[in-house]
């Protein structure tokens, strides 16, 4: 049931996106949401406000660019093959050992 599709429209920047995914994915995807919003607020305010000569289209992109960057850090330090590789060589030397 956690896996049933339903649509979901989510806000970013004033636009409205409509989305058919899994129920079991929507407290990620409204996370995102406010995770979003709040990033494009904070480059609008920092990059002059109002009076900023950057659209709302531009602190959008640049709010993809940095989850986007931020993913890829997270992902290298999530990758656990050389420390695999280590544990295996490691058993594997243990063995060549303990048969002499």
């Amino acid at each position: 049931m956690g896996d049933e599709k339903f649509l979901l429209t989510l806000e970013i920047a004033g636009r409205k996106y409509p989305l058919k995914i899994n129920r079991s994915e929507e407290e990620a995807f409204r996370a995102a949401e406010k995770k979003i919003n709040i990033k494009i607020n904070q480059y609008r305010v920092a990059l002059g406000g109002e009076k900023s000569i950057l659209t709302t289209q531009d602190f959008v992109a640049m709010t993809a660019i940095q989850a986007l960057a931020e993913n890829f850090t997270l992902g290298d330090k999530n990758n656990t093959k050389p420390f695999e590789d280590k544990i295996d060589s490691l058993i594997s030397e243990l063995d060549n050992y303990l048969k002499t």
